[in-house]
Parts: C-alpha cells; structure tokens; sequence
C-alpha cells in the first residue's frame, strides 16, 4: 500500500526547493562581483599586520572627519568589525592567475587607524620596545617595586648578568684530588657525602695545562687566593671575552680615584691593601651609588651597619657616600669579621651575606673552608658563592694588568682636595662662595651634605651635634675659604631647629611656619615627596606668622561601634605613605590589636594615606610627639549623617523610593538621573532581578530633585552600648565588646 504525503509535507518541500534555487541565484549573480572587486584592489599589509591580516588606508584619499568616524564606529562595534572584518577577507585562491603588487617595506612608526584584527607578534622594523616607567611604578606602589636593577652601575649589571652566562647552574663539588698543577693553600680532599662531582667550566676551553701556563705566571694578591674553577672562569672571562675586557678596562681606568687613597687606609691599618677590590665589586667605586636594598657608597653600607661603626646616616648628612668616612668603616667591619673567622675569604662571605647567616652555614656542615662550603646543597647563597671568586679575580686582574691588556689603560686623576671645618648650620653655597670657587665643585667633593648644608644645632632633647663638621674643597682653596668663613654666622639668625614629629608632612610644617611647602624644602634640601622620620631636625623660621585658616574641616569616620575608656583620651591621627601598624601603634604607645579592633582594620592590607584613625591613649602620653588632628569632623560610617555629608558634597541628597507596579531598576534609575550600574551599587541588587510592589530602594538624586517623605527621613538607629572598661589598653588581643555590639 503506498501513502501520499499530507499538504503540510508537500508545503515544507516546495519551501525548501525556493530557499535552495535563491541561493544558487545569489552565488552564480553577487559572488564573482565580490571576487573582481578584491581582484582590482589588493589589500596592503602594514604595521602590525602579523601574516598580512592588516589593512592599512591610503593616507592621501584618507579624510580626517573619516578617521574620526572610523575610529567612533570601532569603539562602539569592535566585536561586529572583527567578525566581518575576518568574512571579508581575501581568499589567496580566488584566481590564481593574479599578480600582486611588489611588496612595500612597511613604515617604522604606527599611523592612526583602526585597531588591527589579530596582534602582530613582532615589532615593526626600526621600532624600540617599550619599558615601564619606574618613576611611575614607584608613585603607584607607594614604596619601593620588585624587578629593578639592584644597581645603576652598566659594569656592575654587565657582571651580574655574565654571571648568568658563565654559571648557569650552580657548580657541584670538587672532584677528589682536582689540581692545576699550582701550588694550593691545602692539599686535596675527599669529596664528602653529598657532594656532587664537579662538572666542566665551560664549553670549548683550552687544555689544563695551557691553562696552567699562563696562570703559574700571575702575581697573587696580597690576601689568600685559591684558583677555584670558579676564580679561572672570571680570570679567562676578563682575558678573552670582549665583554669582559672592556669590564676590566673601565674599571681599570676608574680605580684611579679612589684606589690609592683607599689602599693607604687599608695599610694603615694592617689589612691587606688589596681588599680595595672588594669595595669595586661592592659600588664600581661610585661614591654616590644606591642599591635597591638601601645600601650605599663605596662599601655599601645599610643605614643600621653604618651607624653601628660610626656613621652618621640623617636627613642631614649620610656618611656613607663620603669615601673617607666609610672607608674607616669598612676597615673596623672587616677587621672584626677577619677577628671572627680567621682568615679573609670567609671575612668577606660573611661581609655580602652577614655573619650569622655565614656562622650557621659553617656550624650546619661542620666546615669552615669557604669552597668546601658554597659547594654543598643551600651551602650559602649563590650570590655569596660568587661574590668571593669575583674579588679574588679582579684583584688578579689589577695585579696582573699586562697579562690581561690593560697596561695602556690611564686611570683617572687621584681625588685631591683641602680640608676645612665648617660650623653648625652653614651652607655649602656660603662655603663656595668663601673660597672663590664654583658651589657645583664643593657639592661634587661632599656628597654626603643631603641638604648642600651642614647639619644645624640640635633641637630641644635631642642628643648634641657637632660644633663643626669638616667639608672639602679643590686643592689650593682651603685657605681662601678658612678665611672667608671667619665672618660666616654659624646659622641665619633668623632660623631655629625643629624636631619633626610622628606623622609630621612638609606641607603641615611649612603652613604652620607660614611658608611655602617649595620655600621649606629649598631651605632644608628636601625632596619633593620625602617621608620624614620622627625626630629629624628641619630649620624653620624662628618669627612665626599666624597659622593659614583651613579652609576644609577634616573628615573622621569611624565604624559603628561605641569604645569608652575612664581617663583615656580619643584622638585622631592621618596616616601618611609608608605608614604601618605597627609604626601607628608604636608611635602612639598602643597595641596594634587595639589600633585594628578600634579603626576596623585588615591586618593583610596596608594603611593608604589619608585614612584617619582613632586612637584612644593614656593619660601620661605626650601628644608633643605627634602630630594628631585638630578638631575634626567625625561621623560614623553607614549613619544618616554620614551619607548626608558626602552626598552634598556632590550636590546629591539621598532618598528611599518605594517601588511602583511596572518599576525595574533601570526606570528607577532614569527618573532621577543615575545609572543602572550606580543603582546596582547602592541597593546591592542585579539589574535583573524583578522588583515587587512596596519594596524600598535608595537612590542619590540632584539636591532638591525630591524631598524626603516623614517615613523616609526617620533613620531606625540602634544605641550601640560603651565597651567594659575591663578593656584595658594593655593587652596584645584586640578590646572586647559587650554582647549585643555588631
């Protein structure tokens, strides 16, 4: 039996059969059009085109008002351009028989057009790579930032970096008995449990024994060296690499400054003169250089080292960066270290990693051989494990300065000058200006003046300074100057010291002085944006004007919980950049569990300037030593009065509205002009949700826009009860609330 198909089956077949001849119409009629017009215009790939996906306009038919217009239809359609920019494009096979245009090198510069479809994996031709700005890396982190350079020396981070050639690895353990064939400090040694066996330098290096030729030939210096293979592959680095030789002839031509001074010191004293090297691995003899870590100068000191063996490191002078002073530093440092361990190679481990660190390493592995040491496993750091061999080769090298080419090279001329002492306060401008010489030389031979002028008296309690500090001017000039400065005033009459406090700002001095934050700094030697420390001395002048009116009231708010403390008094302090817990909680003689519970604080997260923060102290604290806020304006965060403040600031009120039939959150939004997102925001809710009859939303419209209903204006507070004064300050975990406070 057959059966006939139904007229809804026949009606869908003859559908189908129209849909299937339009498109042989379109295909056979619209496509070889499209395919004529890519034939007659190529497209042109430019910058940034990747594999040709580009498609760069003709700057001379391009018209401005059409770049506009191209460039607001990319922003609003960026995701429908892509997909038909992709559907458009040229197939390769589309006629074989086409000639392309002779390809044109694309231009160097990027030109204004539409954004390219897919990023081009390569720069274009002559065009630099981008780096970012550490200035502005610094401004958003509010601190120091990880990935610079350790040191701003080329020769310095061109060692660092060979490093990373020349040991890619760190080097495994001596094979038992290993011997150049040169007279050693020790005989050979076993290889210890653990210890791996040692694995070549490098690849393609000359046989032992020419090696060992022109080593048995080399003068040592005058400390104890070991021909390490680590030694051997700096000392051939400075000899055959290019990029070690010129190292070697830069520092070379450098050492000039400052090495025969620094080894008179050294002999001086009894150290061995060819440790000056140390200080050229340390700084590349730049007296004014900083490490990332804060060390500084020739030796490198951290400010805490430095005081410890007699530096003075202030706002006003920083020993560290005069070679003289630092230098009997680092002679008394590295006498005590040789005292400890015994001999110069662990003395000057112990001077790049500590000595505790160097102590317990020695007491882990039961050795105090330094090459026994930096080969075992965590040993000691492999910067440590470096560091020596790089001073033992580069001492070598200056003693061997014919072997390693650098016998032609000139050093610089030996630092000279004249010595005289300077009193209290005076600047390095009356200085220059006494001997007849230009300030920028006197500034040049004293680095250490921060602020271009020795430090003044000190303030009132603070320990006393000395009478007059010794400042160095060009050879010849000591005697002019002695005699100029004899009609010098110690300081300008009109200044006075002034012991900055916790929490003091450049800005809150200099508007309590009545000067100009730019005047205070220019006269202190300040700069823009330093933090000063509790303490440091500032000169100010000793007339002091009325204070400026403030002419905004400083906000305080607090979270909604209620402390009470017989006795205590509440104050309120703005943190500034840098500030943390702990400093706050120090400063103000509080525990820092009670600076968090107090201020709803995150213990994770840092203290952003600006926050202000309640503070509830003892009756014996001396408010003199901090800077606390002035009457301000508290509120409690989340109160009526809170959102009344801040909203009228921006000419807002805000209101509660009640939801009508047919309201969504965007409508509502509308009416009284506030983005959906805003209204997200506020009311905690998605755009999408439905919203009911009656419900009761908040919205921040223009002041005078609507008024509040009776209803709407009554705020439901709840009383929050005073904390037991059982909470006593003096406790590490945070005051405890009575029950029923949120």
């Amino acid at each position: 039996m057959i059966s006939l198909p139904s007229q809804g089956v026949q009606r869908r077949s003859r559908i189908r059969h129209l849909g299937l001849g339009l498109g042989v119409w379109l295909c056979t009629v619209l496509l070889p059009g499209a395919v004529l017009a890519q034939e007659k215009e190529p497209p042109r790939t430019g910058p940034g085109a990747g594999a040709g996906q580009r498609k760069v306009e003709e700057g001379a038919d391009a018209k401005p008002d059409d770049k506009d217009a191209g460039a607001k239809d990319a922003d609003a359609k960026d995701a429908d351009t892509q997909d038909a920019g992709a559907k458009d494009e040229p197939k390769p096979d589309a006629k074989p028989d086409a000639k392309p245009e002779p390809s044109k090198p694309p231009p160097v510069d990027h030109k204004q057009g539409p954004a390219p479809r897919r990023p081009s994996p390569t720069l274009p031709k002559g065009a630099k790579g981008s780096a970012a700005d550490p200035a502005t890396r610094r401004a958003l982190a509010e601190g120091p930032v990880r990935g610079q350079p350790d040191l701003d020396d080329e020769e310095i981070q061109a060692l660092v970096a060979a490093d990373q050639v020349l040991f890619k690895r760190p080097l495994a353990g001596a094979t038992p008995g290993w011997s150049w064939g040169l007279p050693q400090k020790s005989g050979p040694r076993a290889a210890g449990a653990g210890v791996p066996p040692q694995g070549a330098l490098t690849p393609g290096q000359a046989p032992e024994a020419a090696r060992a030729g022109w080593l048995a030939q080399l003068t040592m210096p005058n400390f104890e060296v070991r021909l390490d293979p680590r030694v051997v592959t700096y000392l051939e680095f400075y000899k055959s690499n290019p990029r070690g030789q010129a190292i070697a002839k830069v520092w070379a031509k450098k050492s000039g400054r400052y090495a025969p001074a620094l080894m008179a010191e050294l002999a001086k004293s009894g150290l061995p003169t060819d440790l000056v090297w140390l200080s050229l691995i340390e700084s590349g003899h730049n007296p004014t250089i900083y490490s990332s870590a804060g060390a500084a100068g020739l030796w490198q000191f951290i400010p805490d080292s430095g005081r410890m063996y007699g530096l003075t490191v202030d706002r006003w002078v920083d020993e560290r960066l005069d070679p003289e002073r630092s230098t009997q530093a680092a002679i008394r440092y590295l006498s005590d270290l040789h005292t400890r361990f015994g001999n110069w190679e662990l003395a000057m481990a112990a001077y790049n990693m500590g000595h505790g660190g160097l102590s317990r390493a020695i007491r882990k592995y039961n050795t105090n051989d330094f090459w026994e040491l930096s080969r075992y496993e965590a040993g000691i750091p492999w910067e440590t494990a470096l560091y020596v061999p790089k001073i033992a080769a580069i001492a070598i090298v200056m003693n061997n300065k014919r072997v390693f080419g650098l016998d032609h090279i000139e050093p610089d001329p030996r630092e000279k000058f004249d010595v005289v002492e300077v009193p209290q306060g005076v600047t390095l401008t009356d200085v220059a200006a006494a001997a007849k010489r230009p300030k920028a030389e006197v500034e040049a031979l004293n680095p250490h003046y921060l602020a271009s002028r020795v430090p003044p008296a000190a303030a009132a309690g603070e320990k006393a300074k000395p009478a007059t500090w010794r400042v160095k001017l060009p050879r010849g000039s000591g005697k002019q100057a002695r005699a100029g400065l004899a009609h010098v005033a110690r300081i300008d009459a009109k200044y006075e010291p002034y012991a900055v406090r916790f929490g003091d700002t450049l800005e809150q001095i200099a508007a309590d002085v009545g000067l100009t934050e730019q005047a205070l700094r220019a006269l202190n030697g300040a700069k823009k944006g330093e933090r000063l420390q509790a303490g440091e001395v500032l000169l100010v002048p000793k007339a002091k004007p009325a204070k400026r009116t403030v002419t905004e009231q400083l906000v305080a708010v607090v979270p909604p919980r209620q402390f009470s403390y017989p006795g205590r008094r509440r104050v309120f302090y703005t943190a500034l950049t840098g500030d943390s817990l702990e400093a706050v909680a120090a400063a103000f003689e509080v525990s820092r569990a009670e600076l968090i519970t107090w201020n709803g604080l995150d213990t994770s997260a840092r203290l952003l300037p600006g926050m202000v923060l309640q503070l509830f102290v003892k009756p014996s604290f001396d408010l003199g030593q901090v800077r606390v806020a002035e009457q301000p304006l508290v509120l409690t965060a989340g109160s009526e009065e809170f959102f009344a403040h801040f909203e009228g600031k921006e000419g807002r009120q805000r209101l509660r509205v009640t939801v009508q039939p047919g309201d969504t959150l965007t409508k509502i939004g509308q009416r009284y002009g506030m983005s959906v997102g805003m209204m997200e925001r506020i009311n905690r809710i998605a755009r999408t949700k439905v919203l009911k009859p009656g419900e009761t939303l908040i919205v921040y419209a223009k002041a005078g826009a609507g008024a509040k209903s009776a209803e709407d204006s009554q705020v439901k507070r709840e009383e929050l009860p005073p904390v037991d004064e059982a909470a006593a300050p003096d406790r590490s975990e945070p005051p405890p609330l009575r029950a029923g406070t949120p």
